[in-house]
This record gives C-alpha cells, structure tokens and sequence, in this order.
C-alpha cells in the first residue's frame, strides 16, 4: 500500500509540475514591452509564398534584427509561430487584429507602429524603427 500511495503522489506531482512548465512557457505579447519590437507576419492560405518570402529575407538580415530588438514571429489559425515554424505558447494581444492580410510592427512601448501589406519591405521597416526616439537613443549607447 505505501508504494501505491507513493507512485499516486509522484504521478500528481510530476503532472503539476508539467503545467507549471507549460504556464512558465506561455507569454503575452506585452511581455515583450520595453525589451522587443516585434513583428507579427499574418499567414494564411493565400499568402503563404509571401510569408515565406518574408522569413528568408529574415534570415539574411539576423544580426541587423538582433541589433535592434526584433523579434519575429508568424501568426496562423490562432498560433504564434517562431521563425524556425515552431508554435510559441504566445497568447494572442487584444491590440492585434484577429486576420489581416500582411505584417504588423510592433514597438518596445507596445504600441502598433506600422500595419502594411504584403510584400515585407526591410528596408522602410528599418528606416522607421531607426528614425524612433528610443532606438536613436540606443544608437547612441551603443557607440
């Protein structure tokens, strides 16, 4: 009887100790505020070839994301994915609009700073997030 009541305790204990790990995983959107910019690439049947042309130019560009706090993630049917299409336990903002038909920015304050359509443009991306008080600011730090 002891190793019955033994192994029950274990088997509540191990499947608490996995929710917890599952809920210490899961985040908010605003979780990343005044840490990340972020973008949200909206995918869906119809654009899927312009999402992926959006991760490779990504891809290419890394460092230059890393150096200015971008994370980037894909948002399909409900579900953050990060950049390698592995689901994040991500849950969806209330400032994020339920579909949309492109790419969304958006800053370290949390606010949305650019809502565009597709295809992803790097270059004008860069320019405004460069022209922001805060990453002038960073700019300047890091010389």
């Amino acid at each position: 009887m002891f190793k019955f009541i033994t192994m029950k305790s274990l088997k509540i204990f191990f499947t608490f100790m996995m929710m917890q790990t599952l809920n210490v995983e899961a985040q908010n959107i605003s979780d990343f505020k005044w840490k990340n910019r972020i973008i949200v690439l909206y995918e869906n049947d119809t654009n899927a070839n312009e999402v992926k042309s959006a991760l490779e130019i990504i891809d290419t560009n890394a460092s230059k994301y890393t150096e200015r706090d971008i994370r980037v993630f894909v948002y399909k049917d409900d579900v953050f994915y990060n950049t390698n299409r592995k689901a994040t336990g991500i849950k969806k903002s209330d400032i994020l609009p339920e579909i949309f038909k492109g790419y969304i920015l958006i800053g370290k304050d949390g606010g949305i700073k650019v809502k565009a359509p597709y295809p992803f443009n790097l270059e004008n991306l860069f320019l405004l997030i460069d022209s922001m008080p805060m990453r002038k600011s960073e700019m300047r730090s890091n010389k």
